[in-house]
């Protein structure tokens, strides 16, 4: 009988307060992750210009292990599969309305996945930034 995987997993609470109104679409989730995947890359790619695929850092890129995470490998027919799924993924709470305004919270829950976990620092920091450069329709900061 086979033994049991274990997969490592950490799981975050953040909470955005806003300091603009920020209207955000029903579903919050898409808007959060592509904010946070822009300003992630913005902050740790060193080859901006190039694309991932094509870079000679690849293999170390906090960026390409994230957002382009590699099969493992060991994976057979490497060839067929283009990457993992993300070691990572948002969990929107829902709130009522798609306005936020200054004064409420929009609550968010973040899972990291194996080797993610270590990258903890780098996700807190791009959730700054990314309130800093502001976030929905409009680009709403917050804190």
């Amino acid at each position: 009988m086979g033994g049991a995987i274990v997969i490592d997993t950490a799981s975050f609470q953040f909470v955005i307060n806003p300091i603009e109104p920020i209207i955000l679409p029903p579903y919050k989730g898409s808007t959060l992750r592509g904010g946070f995947g822009a300003t992630f890359r913005r902050i740790v790619c060193v080859a901006k210009d190039k694309v991932c695929g094509e870079c000679l850092l690849k293999s170390k890129c906090v960026y390409s292990y994230i957002f382009e995470t590699p099969p493992p490998a060991d994976t057979k027919n490497h060839a067929k599969i283009r990457g993992s799924a993300p070691p990572f993924y948002h969990r929107a709470t829902p709130n009522e309305g798609r306005a936020t305004t200054p004064g409420s919270e929009i609550a968010f829950g973040l899972v990291l996945v194996g080797r993610a976990i270590d990258y903890l620092p780098y996700f807190i920091y791009t959730f700054d930034e990314l309130g800093k450069a502001g976030l929905g329709k409009g680009r709403g900061s917050s804190s």
